[in-house]
């Protein structure tokens, strides 16, 4: 239900606004995380006289009451705070007090959020945690039994200002290499130049000789946030988020002296810098929007999200104490410990490196046991992006006990998402797993949203993006009562830590119940993290009152801001589509700090009208697709505005300048030549022997030797590892192949593989495997001689340190013979 309470009781909100325990009664004192959540005392008092208070009652009142949380001090007895909406007397008294601090329109602006969020008496570590979960709570409340979210977004007109001036990179040099460049010369050539060491040298270069390559390399270290319009002083936050400078001030990176001494003359020459360029104002020409910043916008994460029968969920809006927070408000919190390679990430999420992983307890990892016990049927949602396509068996989310035992996991193989569930059909192991199809490459190196449902009729079922993507389940019809309660959450690998898995993950959560087609969808369209609707004022330009281009924004990672859906709308309730003009829309930019940057413009080709046929009460939406526009100074600082070549009756087309080709980033000379990946690897040795990759001995080798095989195509990436895999790999397909008379006959044409075939057929043998391995017609291979006098050496080196006089003897020397010839760089490079 969609509800609009702000206030009820507005005098009580005035009077009774949250404040810490005081006056009278016992004064505030912080309250220590507890170890385990303490329980509401059995409730005796008259029954709730409605539904709502009834919704009230199990979604937020059976919560906030505990002793350890607002009941220590918003009940009835001692010390009675005002508003004491944690009474435990009387639920119809406590819900009346309630509406004085809560906004089921839009819970996470409720009073009694911000009073928490801000520090007031949390019963965690980190107060915006408990700020989430309260959000949950009263999330709960106002949608009655917690289906879904009953936020309705109420858009907030940002305030009106102009887009501000900006400092921009001159073409020339010299202003760098007079102020940052001996700076970074003096004291950072001996590994950031091409003249450099080549065992110590690394990129960027921004201390080399050459300004060609200096400057370039500089610039993006540099940040002139804070700097533009500073009539030549360019103290205070000028440059302060510059890269040349932070590497000094909180990295501790190679300082000459010490770091904050270090640090300083960097930032003072970086300021030397700004002051010699002159700020520029936008254009005046162009036709643009009014400024905004990230945060100026309406918070739009969480709205329209199925949350129903949630039991845990995790957001990543911050790490305390190696510990992120389970905010579902289900007790037990489930909290994970980081540990290993794991950051957070901007925009909420987390960076999982090699080895990283983030753990439940296995005490609080039980309520995931209990609850989905009870309904035979569960869902996990994620939101991840693969730092990597070529990883084999490598897991993203896992309740589990150990790589051979678990309840479920999902997990990733190359470009294929992995349901393994433990069930009444499958082995203790999950497997067989279910598998999205490996020609369809779900998995790809960026955001996605996968969910995993299963439930005895339809069995396991895989949702990518909003979509089905998995093949329908074999082992369907099972039962889960086989799992094991003593098993952990884990996130990003195996809690044995051998199943490590790579990238970014800015959302999980755990349901009870098996999600529906139409539900994961509704998950996908409301999308992940902290997201804003951010409103670019265009009422001058298009003479529509309260006129905006709405954007949705999101901070994508550290680095980058996503924008999406560009939509016009207007605040302005007499506006509709009655009396709305026509307006030509073409050409939109996205402007950032005064400046209009070349990377990232997705909407330049627009061209559109907006019509009054077409205007909804919602806006009219311009365009579907997204982009991402590159992060200078950070949500707080960056500051955007849009232009237009045609909007309404003012048009200003931009001719786009054609882009400058930078130089070349020096560095080792690449080879000419290439080696062949593992897919290409395995296919290759399977047409030089005839053994199809299917065949089931060959198949398990390659599963096995996989990751150790190359997994990129640069001769400079190939190592000694590389070599081993493939070595294997050739070994086995040649063993199946001089077992098999049928494969061995076309590879051997003529040979009996029998206790007289060395050292009679030994040239035969020999010339018929260079011949099958050696191309013709290629600028530079080895000559067909030479390969055969080395097969030659090795056979006659085997034969006699054991006797080549039975048939098991002769087939192992050809096999032998066969994986150095098919396993050599003759097959292997590309």
């Amino acid at each position: 239900m969609n509800v609009t309470r702000i206030t009820g009781l507005a005098a009580l909100a005035a009077s009774f606004a949250l404040s810490a325990c005081g006056g009278a009664g016992a004064p505030t004192t912080t309250n220590p995380a507890p170890s385990q959540t303490a329980t509401a005392s059995a409730y005796t008092g008259p029954p709730a006289a409605t539904a709502d208070v009834t919704a009230f009652q199990v979604n937020f009142w059976n919560n906030v009451r505990v002793q350890n949380r607002c009941g220590q001090c918003h009940n009835a007895t001692s010390p009675a705070q005002m508003p004491n909406f944690a009474r435990s007397d009387d639920v119809n008294l406590a819900y009346a007090q309630a509406n004085t601090v809560v906004n089921l329109a839009t819970p996470s602006t409720s009073l009694i959020v911000t009073k928490v969020s801000g520090g007031h008496n949390c019963w965690l570590a980190d107060s915006s945690a408990c700020g989430q979960i309260l959000t949950t709570w009263i999330s709960n409340w106002a949608g009655a039994t917690g289906a879904a979210s009953a936020t309705q977004v109420q858009l907030q007109a940002p305030p009106d200002q102009s887009v501000g001036q900006s400092l921009n990179f001159p073409a020339d040099s010299s202003a760098f290499m007079a102020t940052v460049w001996p700076v970074t010369h003096t004291n950072c050539v001996r590994c950031h130049s091409t003249t450099a060491d080549p065992s110590v040298e690394q990129s960027p270069y921004h201390a080399d000789p050459s300004p060609l390559i200096a400057y370039p390399s500089a610039i993006p270290k540099i940040d002139f946030t804070g700097c533009a319009g500073s009539a030549g002083s360019n103290g205070g936050t000028c440059g302060t988020n510059s890269r040349l400078y932070q590497r000094l001030l909180t990295d501790n990176h190679n300082c000459w002296t010490t770091c904050a001494a270090d640090a300083a003359t960097m930032l003072a020459a970086i300021q030397a810098f700004a002051a010699k360029l002159t700020p520029s104002n936008l254009d005046p020409t162009l036709v643009t929007s009014k400024a905004v910043s990230l945060t100026q916008g309406t918070i739009a994460s969480g709205a329209s999200r199925y949350d129903a029968d949630t039991i845990a969920k995790y957001e990543f809006q911050s790490v305390v104490n190696n510990t992120t927070f389970d905010t579902s408000g289900i007790d037990p919190a489930a909290d994970l410990t980081i540990s290993g390679n794991v950051t957070l990430a901007g925009g909420w999420g987390i960076n999982v490196g090699a080895g990283g992983k983030a753990q439940a307890t296995t005490q609080a990892s039980r309520k995931i046991y209990n609850f989905i016990q009870a309904t035979g049927e569960f869902s996990v949602e994620a939101w991840v992006a693969p730092a990597l396509v070529a990883a084999d068996k490598s897991y993203m989310v896992s309740y589990s006990g150990g790589d051979t035992t678990r309840n479920f996991t999902l997990g990733q193989t190359n470009q294929d998402y992995d349901f393994m569930l433990r069930s009444s059909s499958t082995a203790l192991t999950g497997l067989p797993q279910l598998q999205t199809p490996n020609a369809a490459m779900v998995l790809q190196a960026s955001l996605q949203h996968v969910v995993l449902t299963y439930d005895a009729v339809n069995g396991r079922q895989i949702y990518v993006n909003g979509v089905a993507a998995g093949p329908p389940d074999a082992q369907k019809g099972g039962t889960i009562s086989t799992w094991d309660s003593t098993f952990a959450l884990v996130l990003g690998n195996e809690v044995s830590g051998d199943r490590s898995w790579q990238g970014l993950i800015k959302f999980v959560a755990i349901h009870s119940r098996a999600m529906s087609a139409l539900q994961v969808m509704q998950n996908f369209n409301a999308g992940v993290g902290e997201r804003y609707y951010e409103l670019f004022n265009v009422s001058t330009v298009t003479g529509v009152s309260q006129s905006y281009v709405m954007f949705t924004v999101s901070q994508y990672d550290s680095y980058g801001y996503m924008f999406y859906q560009p939509t016009f709308i207007s605040l302005d309730p007499a506006v509709t589509s009655s009396n709305l003009p026509s307006i030509p829309v073409q050409g939109l930019r996205i402007g950032l700090n005064g400046a209009v940057p070349q990377v990232g413009q997705a909407y330049i080709p627009l061209k559109t009208t907006i019509t009054p046929s077409n205007y909804t009460s919602q806006g009219e939406v311009l365009s579907s697709i997204g982009t991402v526009i590159g992060l200078q100074g950070g949500p707080l600082t960056d500051q955007f505005f849009l232009t237009f070549d045609v909007l309404g009756s003012h048009a200003n087309v931009v001719v786009e300048a054609a882009p400058s080709v930078p130089a070349a980033a020096p560095g080792p000379v690449a080879a000419d030549v290439g080696v062949r990946t593992f897919a290409q690897i395995n296919s290759t040795l399977s047409v030089l022997t005839g053994v199809p990759t299917t065949d089931p001995n060959v198949a398990a080798t390659y599963l096995a030797v996989q990751q150790q095989l190359p997994a990129t195509p640069t001769l400079e990436g190939f190592s000694s590892a590389n070599q081993v895999g493939v070595a294997q790999l050739a070994i086995q397909y040649c063993n199946v192949m001089v077992n098999n008379a049928t494969y061995a006959s076309v590879v051997l044409p003529g040979v009996a593989i029998n206790g007289s075939t060395y050292p009679g057929s030994t040239n035969t043998v020999t010339g018929a495997l260079a011949a099958r391995v050696l191309g013709s017609g290629l600028h530079s291979q080895p000559a067909a001689t030479t390969v055969t006098t080395e097969l030659t050496s090795l056979i006659n080196n085997l034969c006699a340190t054991t006797a080549c006089n039975t048939t098991a003897r002769a087939q192992a020397v050809t096999a032998a013979a066969c994986a150095t010839a098919f396993g050599s760089a003759d097959m292997l490079i590309n």
